[in-house]
């Protein structure tokens, strides 16, 4: 599953408390060509891929009328990937630490981006993430 797919959209979803940013993106939902819409998490060291039985709807912010909010947008910042073969897909890990995922590396092929996990929100980062400690390494999935 995954492997040898096209990516063929991308989505985000936040969280708001009282209309303020809490963090920019605590779900990345992808849509791969075959398996669908997939989303992904990383809490607490653990990553995890989930399948979606639907796309996840676009819901803006305004249209959200709780204190706590998680509107669905379009991740714009991916859209460069839309169309690419995945090849492989990497787990940052801490080195002997059983949950120890700080982020996830997708190799597509001419190009890839990592997800990480920082403070609890989820970043993205263009190519391979440079930042890595001699503590982590790279576990292929």
């Amino acid at each position: 599953m995954l492997i040898n797919e096209r990516f063929n959209d991308f989505r985000f979803r936040s969280f708001f408390i009282e209309k303020e940013i809490i963090c920019n993106c605590l779900v990345v939902f992808f849509q791969a060509s075959s398996s669908g819409w997939i989303s992904l998490t990383i809490d607490e060291g653990i990553a995890k891929f989930t399948k979606e039985f639907s796309a996840p709807n676009i819901l803006d912010l305004i249209e959200i009328f709780d204190d706590y909010a998680y509107p669905v947008q379009d991740a714009t910042v991916l859209s460069c990937y839309k169309g690419k073969k995945l090849i492989n897909i990497y787990e940052l890990r801490i080195k002997g630490i059983e949950e120890g995922c700080i982020g996830i590396y997708f190799e597509c092929e001419d190009c890839g981006f990592a997800v990480l996990e920082i403070d609890g929100c989820l970043s993205i980062n263009h190519g391979f993430y440079e930042n890595i400690q001699e503590e982590t390494h790279l576990v292929k999935l």
